[in-house]
């Protein structure tokens, strides 16, 4: 026979806590709100490093950074020679602009004939010397025509008082730079040869045939001075006082040079440092005449 258990529910009390349990669940509301975060917990041991990735492709190039300061400048190198002058550029005024003289050697005591051309239809001309470092005396000016050529004629360039003034620059320098420059910005420019202030007289002619020239020394001690004398030789005539004092061309000693006055006469002192002895003294001048005298050197006195 079959014990019953003291707790078994009967049919009417399982039944009447079914149904407390459905209206519990029936009267049950939403869920409230969340309730506030709690304290954050302590930072826990870092993980073990992984493999390294694979390399990203390469990105753009940045933009360029601003430039570094300027560093301090070195020292200023000597200036080099000036270079050769180039050929005028496809922007020149007068690319094709000339200039020429009558003569390209003459004293300033002549005349001088420069024409150019090229220049721009009547352009004004001023024609002057560059002597450098600002100095450019004026010889004159000149009107370009309808073709661009001009003329200017100068009688005598010494009586331009510019020119004057600068006569002994310009003979110096004995090559000039001779330049056109044009109101319109046209430039030429040509070398010229200043032989020199003033023209050197003509040479005379040489003396008539009879008038033979005649040449008078001495004696002399070796170490002194003696005053050699001639005589008709041309006017103006340059002559070469010489002591022969061997054989052939070679053996001549020039003891000075002199010039015959208006009257062919000519007169030297000269210092003689021969050896003792007797010579023969010629004075040969520039236009052919020859004359000879004796010359004694004797020791110099106690």
């Amino acid at each position: 026979m079959r014990k019953h258990s003291s707790h078994r529910w009967s049919i009417p009390a399982l039944v009447a806590a079914v149904v407390a349990l459905l209206l519990l669940a029936a009267c049950t509301g939403p869920d409230g709100p969340a309730g506030p975060l709690g304290a954050k917990g302590a930072k826990g041991d870092p993980g073990a490093e992984g493999p390294q990735g694979l390399a990203g492709p390469q990105g753009d190039r940045g933009e360029a950074g601003q430039p570094g300061n300027p560093g301090t400048p070195g020292t200023t190198g000597p200036q080099g020679p000036q270079g050769p002058t180039g050929p005028a550029g496809a922007d020149s005024v007068s690319p094709e602009a000339g200039i020429m003289v009558g003569k390209p050697a003459f004293y300033l005591d002549e005349g001088l004939a420069v024409a150019g051309s090229g220049f721009q239809p009547f352009e004004a001309v001023i024609v002057y010397f560059d002597l450098g470092g600002g100095d450019e005396p004026t010889v004159g000016f000149a009107d370009a025509n309808r073709g661009g050529a001009w003329a200017l004629e100068v009688p005598a360039l010494s009586a331009v008082k510019s020119v004057s003034g600068s006569a002994a620059d310009l003979a110096a320098a004995g090559v000039a730079t001779l330049k056109a420059d044009g109101a319109d910005g046209s430039t030429v420019t040509i070398p010229v040869n200043i032989l020199g202030v003033s023209t050197p007289p003509a040479p005379q002619p040489p003396p008539e045939p009879g008038a033979a020239p005649s040449l008078m020394a001495g004696t002399v001690e070796t170490g002194g001075d003696i005053e050699v004398v001639g005589a008709g030789y041309a006017v103006n005539e340059s002559v070469t006082i010489s002591a022969i004092v061997g054989p052939g061309p070679l053996g001549r000693s020039q003891l000075a040079r002199a010039s015959a006055n208006e009257r062919g006469v000519v007169i030297a002192t000269i210092t003689v440092d021969l050896e003792p002895g007797a010579y023969t003294v010629e004075g040969a001048g520039a236009f052919g005449s020859l004359a000879s005298a004796a010359l004694v050197v004797v020791e110099e006195a106690k």
